[in-house]
């Protein structure tokens, strides 16, 4: 069985990813996640983005209408 760590879930809905999940994923800040949901589990994948360093601020935009929308 994976490593369970209990997390709180704060009032703005934010949680926190602990260290060793972060360290061991090689998750960084600034990187994104893609998340989705099944039955009673909620899944963090780690995305990869390839980013218009032009264009940066509708870099995750384009990213979710190409990837995400495809799974």
């Amino acid at each position: 069985m994976p490593d369970q760590t209990l997390v709180k879930v704060s009032s703005n809905g934010l949680i926190t990813l602990p260290k060793k999940i972060r360290s061991r994923l090689g998750i960084e800040a600034g990187d994104y996640l893609k998340i989705s949901s099944d039955d009673d589990r909620i899944i963090f994948r780690k995305a990869k983005i390839e980013i218009d360093y032009e264009n940066r601020d509708d870099a995750w935009k384009e990213y979710s209408k190409r990837r995400l929308a495809d799974e």
